[in-house]
């Protein structure tokens, strides 16, 4: 975690002779840096939902006030009679929906009706309405579709990246909306791929303030974008 601190007057969130230079070069740190709580906000130029100079510095994720990140479980014991074994465990299970409540989860209704053997799941917008869904594999039986009907009046916007310089998907390319940090990519559960277009819930925001460091190093960053589409964004041919 990069610390509120600073190093010979400039903030380690913005200092990237130290989180890149240093730390992923010299040391050879190859995990993921974290922004202490809005940390980022205190760099000249920055707010605590939008900051550029913080993820060109080599920070990964930003600590913000929205954007925390629910989980989802897709479960099931690797032996069908643990139950001959240990009669308090089962070989299927409900999957487990925990929200995600400023740090503390809370488990809720994953939509499930009857347990499963999952082995992994697949996230994206099945049927483009901004609500993201999930797709469970199971053993021995056929994949699990739950759709999320989602409810109330919160916005959402989708990010589909196109590469010149970097590749074609954008994969790696680091995608901030209005604070919430997204590395771009579909890799996920086992043997399941997400879809590779990026979401970000707004919550009551309309605008979202989009900035994107590419993995050719180009920048991008797009201000006023309008909240519930799906947006194309291409690489800038040139710096």
């Amino acid at each position: 975690m990069a610390s509120y601190s600073s190093w010979q007057g400039r903030k380690l969130h913005g200092n990237a002779s130290l989180l890149t230079g240093v730390l992923k070069g010299r040391l050879g740190f190859d995990g993921f840096v974290v922004g202490d709580w809005n940390g980022h906000g205190q760099i000249a130029g920055c707010t605590n939902t939008s900051c550029a100079a913080a993820l060109t510095a080599g920070i990964d994720m930003f600590m913000a006030p929205d954007g925390w990140k629910d989980l989802f479980v897709a479960q099931g014991h690797v032996l069908d009679n643990v139950q001959d074994i240990d009669a308090s465990l089962r070989y299927k299970e409900l999957p487990l929906l925990a929200l995600n409540r400023k740090g503390h989860f809370e488990r809720v209704d994953s939509g499930a009706t009857k347990p499963l053997a999952a082995r992994g799941v697949a996230f994206g917008d099945i049927n483009n309405d901004g609500f993201m869904d999930a797709v469970l594999s199971c053993l021995g039986g056929p994949p699990v579709l739950l759709l999320n009907r989602g409810a109330g009046n919160n916005h959402w916007l989708s990010i589909l990246l196109q590469g010149t310089r970097s590749n074609r998907d954008g994969y790696g390319a680091r995608v901030s909306v209005n604070g919430q940090l997204r590395i771009a990519t579909s890799t996920g559960s086992y043997l399941c791929a997400n879809d590779k277009r990026l979401h970000f819930g707004l919550g009551a925001s309309e605008k979202a303030t989009v900035e994107i460091l590419w993995p050719s190093g180009a920048k991008q960053i797009l201000n006023d974008v309008r909240a519930d589409q799906f947006l194309q964004i291409r690489e800038p041919e040139r710096s």
